[in-house]
């Protein structure tokens, strides 16, 4: 939802997933050979961008202070003003763009209060390009300098799981880091107010983008901590928010439901992922014969009488 134009919010958070998805695997790289597992085993295993900112640098939608009062507005600095529109004004498709003058715009107006604003660009500007360090360093200053900065909370709940290595050090540290972002996302998103310029089915789907992104996060943080039922619960609600399902989503509920034992539930969201191309792909169609397999020689629910 951090765009000027309103039709470029929601592929936005498409792009977003997508270029995610592609270089996701860190953090999904044992999924596929865990599920594997379960073909020779009796159980599975268990418990184990708002209406676009304003010129003036205030933020709607999704990066307003949610439910604080509107600050006294900073003196005007006519350089940096202008050099704040022409930063603005740059098409968000124009990513090296962005990167140039933003990083220009932060070495010149430090102490700018578009800073975060500034950071935010930069860092969709950053995932744009692949270089995820320096989008992850823009978000969360961005975030520092604005923490109801929702849609970088967002973003970060989405991509820092995505990029943890469980068995590194400092990864517990990361884990909290990323279930932090997730949760305070989405105490916010409820209190954001509706910006001019928005219908409601808008601000809606900018809403349910934002939460999905949240609850993705939170699906994969849940797979750190062992937490099987949780990671159920985020991914079923990160892909009914979803306008375009996320296969990686897809993937993940499908493992959890096979971790649960629920394998005729993991079939429909296995194959989803494993019909369309994507960098998840062979994997999902991995866990769907697993899960096809296990589902065939379950007893079928009897119905009630």
């Amino acid at each position: 939802m951090e765009s000027k134009h309103e039709e470029e919010r929601i592929p936005m958070k498409v792009f977003i997933r997508f270029a995610v998805l592609a270089g996701l695997v860190v953090g999904l790289a044992g999924l596929p050979a865990v599920a594997a597992q379960a073909q020779s085993a009796q159980k599975p295993q268990s418990g184990q961008q708002p209406a676009a900112q304003q010129q003036t640098g205030q933020s709607s939608s999704t990066t307003a202070q949610a439910g604080k009062a509107t600050p006294a507005a900073p003196k005007v600095n006519p350089e940096e003003e202008k050099a704040y529109k022409k930063f603005f004004n740059t098409p968000a498709t124009d990513s090296q763009t962005i990167i140039t003058e933003g990083e220009a715009f932060l070495q010149k107006f430090p102490d700018s209060h578009y800073a975060s604003a500034v950071y935010s660009r930069l860092a969709t500007a950053y995932q744009s390009t692949g270089d995820e360090t320096k989008m992850m360093a823009s978000a969360k200053k961005a975030v520092e300098l604005n923490p109801n900065n929702v849609d970088m909370l967002s973003l970060l709940a989405y991509v820092m799981p995505r990029r943890i290595d469980p068995n590194e050090l400092g990864a517990a540290d990361e884990i909290k880091e990323a279930q932090g972002y997730a949760t305070r996302a989405l105490q916010l998103i409820p209190t954001v107010p509706k910006p001019a310029g928005l219908t409601d089915a808008q601000f809606a789907a900018d809403k349910n983008g934002e939460e999905s992104l949240a609850h993705s996060g939170l699906g994969l943080v849940d797979f750190y901590l062992h937490n099987i039922p949780g990671m159920i619960t985020e991914l079923e609600a990160a892909l009914k928010l979803e306008t375009t399902p996320d296969p990686a989503d897809q993937f993940l509920l499908g493992f959890a439901y096979v971790q649960a034992g629920r394998y005729s539930d993991a079939v429909a969201p296995l194959k989803a992922c494993s019909s369309t191309p994507n960098p998840v792909a062979d994997r999902c169609k991995s866990a769907l014969s697993v899960a096809e397999k296990h589902a065939a020689s379950q007893p079928k629910a009897q119905p009630k009488s």
